[in-house]
């Protein structure tokens, strides 16, 4: 059975890489056990069976509504200067908006 991400954006981390994955995504094979209790504990996510259609298909990009994919790329790698490798910002399809604006919000709420 698939698991449902229920918040609006959470980061995994499966074999090296992270993937950052919005509402209604499904959390890809690989991700630890610790991670999947933790995540069901805090109400991230949740089994596709419990898991109610989203009222809305498009993330709230918040801050970032107005900002261009080429401020929100420089931003990304202003953020990576001096990180870890496993702590930087890394959308799961760099090129993809939502998917870059979902990276930026998973950091924004790890901070």
């Amino acid at each position: 059975m698939a698991v449902i991400v229920t918040a609006p954006a959470v980061q995994v981390i499966v074999g090296g890489r992270a993937h950052f994955l919005e509402e209604g995504a499904v959390l890809p094979d690989g991700v630890d056990e610790q991670t999947l209790k933790r995540f069901r504990a805090e109400g991230l996510i949740a089994d596709e069976a419990k898991v109610e259609k989203p009222k809305s298909g498009s993330l709230d990009e918040g801050v970032y509504k107005d900002v261009s994919v080429k401020d929100l790329k420089a931003d990304i790698a202003a953020r990576n200067e001096g990180r870890e490798d496993a702590d930087k910002v890394t959308p799961a399809e760099p090129g993809n908006r939502p998917e870059i604006v979902a990276a930026l919000l998973a950091d924004d709420a790890k901070q």
